[in-house]
């Protein structure tokens, strides 16, 4: 049986440990330091706006640690006739 080691680096405030790479069911984790990261998520966002042109994709950090919390769409009704 594994032991699940803590880090000396947890976030006081959401309890997120940079050592354990599946946090909260997510399995890779976006930190808004990296720059990696950061272009991984432009990437996502860009492609969610071609996907659906009229939507805004927005990433939203965690204030305390700065790792990815969720995406942020707000979703624009079409004026273009669907059918």
């Amino acid at each position: 049986m594994k032991k699940k080691i803590k880090s000396d680096k947890t976030c006081p405030e959401c309890g997120h440990d940079p050592v354990d790479h599946y946090f909260e069911g997510k399995e890779m984790n976006l930190y808004k330091h990296r720059k990696r990261d950061r272009k991984l998520v432009k990437e996502y966002c860009e492609n969610h706006k071609m996907m659906h042109s009229s939507d805004k994709c927005k990433p939203v950090w965690r204030e305390c640690c700065g790792i990815l919390d969720k995406y942020s769409v707000e979703i624009q009704e079409s004026k273009r006739k669907q059918w």
